[in-house]
């Protein structure tokens, strides 16, 4: 039933042959014109004779139905409390405001509205307050089309939490509460926008090197990682987090839980290579070194958690793994400097450290760095500088396999054996 009905002010007509009782008599009027078609008509039948006489109420019936030429149909018989009743050809049929107008018209504003006009939170999301939104529709898809980039959300954000050495993540509403029919969150992706209804979260607990992150050179660092929202026909959206902020697909994340580019995902039971995947924020959290490997996180705040799409880590460190080329050594190694920094799918670097060569001398100090380069990238090389014991600076090269740089001097010659050699090297890598 249509509760939001048009009206015809002055129109009056007469039937073209008399009706019964009952919904299978055709209702065939003599004029239909500037009746609407697009919303139903409560029409009223019988108020007055062919002469203008007023006719008791008894002998009146309203009937509601859509104007389909000259004829109403679909039609209710008895509407606004008359009396289902036969009529005469001729019978009068006038279009009059009545009560089944009006009372419909308030029920359909009050399914989503309190009295004093204002949206009804406990039956309706009011998106005005979150942000303005075109072509809006939310209907039994419970679906918004927003004007807005992927990964935005509405209504959510995320919540990294702790709990006996166990990492949760989930996403909450904006009052701290899991999504639900009367509390939806929405983001979009792709094309499509989502709405989440339920609970959403994936946890990793203690004693995994999940990531490698309880590695020589992050246990115990604070990495920055990044929460996606991914999507398939099956599963429904799903959450998860991962130390790369390039994904835009399941096949670009490593399955294996120990690697650099795995994502955890709450569920990947119907996971496929081309679901999409959209990053909604990052957040920060430490794992432990040893077989323990404990999940924490700090206070956060506005620079280590982040509420919206961002591919790109803070400045943050590491601890490298020192080692000369042939039989010589690189040890006792202090680090004045050093610093990396995910962005896109390149990683960023700069080091300097400053130690002791023993063992037979050989050209090349190494280090290593927190991710494995593309390998379509290995044996990068890029400019640099050295000092080999007391002596002055000189030109350098660094260039990378794996996750190992190697620095030399611009003429390759070897470094002599002793205390105070420096190296210094910082580039740009890519990730795939």
């Amino acid at each position: 039933m249509d509760k939001f009905r048009k009206g015809k002010s002055n129109f009056a007509t007469t039937l073209v042959t008399g009706i019964g009782t009952g919904t299978s008599e055709t209702i065939t009027l003599n004029s239909t014109a500037g009746l609407p078609t697009d919303t139903e008509i409560v029409l009223t039948f019988n108020r007055v004779t062919s002469s203008g006489v007023v006719n008791p109420t008894s002998l009146v019936e309203r009937i509601r139905g859509k104007i389909s030429g000259s004829t109403l149909t679909a039609y209710t018989r008895g509407v606004d409390n008359t009396t289902e009743q036969a009529h005469s050809g001729g019978t009068v049929v006038e279009y009059v405001w009545n009560g089944a107008d009006l009372n419909d018209q308030v029920d359909g504003i009050l399914v989503e509205h309190n009295q004093d006009g204002t949206h009804d939170t406990a039956k309706v999301v009011d998106l005005t307050t979150a942000q303005t939104l075109t072509n809006k529709t939310i209907g039994t898809t419970n679906l918004i089309s927003f004007n807005s980039p992927e990964g935005f959300l509405i209504n959510g954000k995320i919540v990294p939490s702790v709990a006996d050495n166990n990492l949760t993540v989930a996403l909450k509403g904006l009052d701290g509460n899991d999504p639900s029919a009367t509390n939806p969150i929405y983001i979009r992706i792709g094309d499509t926008v989502h709405s989440i209804t339920s609970a959403l979260s994936v946890t990793k607990n203690a004693g995994t090197n999940w990531f490698n992150a309880g590695s020589s050179e992050l246990a115990t660092k604070e990495i920055d990682y990044f929460v996606y929202l991914g999507y398939n026909a099956t599963d429904g959206v799903v959450i998860g987090f991962s130390r790369i902020p390039y994904a835009t697909e399941y096949s670009q994340f490593s399955t294996t839980s120990t690697d650099e580019k795995y994502c955890a995902i709450s569920t990947i039971t119907n996971a496929a290579a081309g679901d999409d995947y959209v990053v909604i924020g990052r957040f920060a959290a430490t794992l432990s070194a040893g077989a323990g490997y404990t999940w924490s996180v700090p206070t956060f705040d506005s620079k280590n958690l982040i509420q919206r799409p961002i591919f790109e880590t803070r400045i943050l460190d590491w601890q490298p793994i020192f080692s000369a080329s042939g039989s010589m050594t690189y040890t006792s190694v202090s680090i004045p400097s050093i610093g990396y920094k995910v962005a896109g799918s390149s990683f960023q670097y700069a080091i300097v450290a400053r130690g002791t060569t023993g063992g037979s001398a050989s050209n090349q100090l190494k280090f290593t760095i927190p991710f494995i380069v593309g390998s379509s990238y290995n044996y990068q090389t890029f400019a640099g500088y050295c000092r080999d014991g007391g002596g002055t600076y000189v030109l350098g090269y660094s260039s990378v396999s794996n996750n190992t740089v190697s620095v030399g001097k611009y003429d390759d010659s070897n470094f002599g054996l002793g205390t105070d050699r420096e190296l210094y090297s910082n580039g740009v890598l890519f990730l795939y």
